[in-house]
């Protein structure tokens, strides 16, 4: 991780993705599933602001390391949630006839 900033970007950037995704399901598919897609999205917008709050976290006096165990913990609980909610997203799909 090169600084929080860049890292704040990832986060908005990997929310996005998923606002998106969830946008153009709701495009392609219509009203079917709409609750459960704004509820994803509703979630990923929480989460969120809760990685965003965890980056501003103030470490001032804890060692290189646990610095380092803090933001790998929060890179890695980004990354779970965000493959999981994206595989939310796309469970919803329904066949067109």
């Amino acid at each position: 991780m090169a600084s929080k900033k860049e890292f704040k970007k990832d986060v908005n950037f990997l929310t996005n993705e998923i606002l998106m995704r969830g946008m153009i399901h709701l495009e392609f598919f219509g009203e079917k599933n709409s609750n459960q897609v704004f509820e994803i999205m509703n979630d990923a917008v929480t989460k969120r602001n809760d990685y965003i709050s965890r980056i501003n976290y103030r470490l001032k006096d804890k060692s290189a390391k646990e610095v380092k165990s803090h933001f790998k913990l929060i890179y890695d609980d980004l990354l779970k949630s965000t493959h999981g909610l994206l595989e939310k997203i796309d469970s919803l799909d329904i066949e067109i006839n």
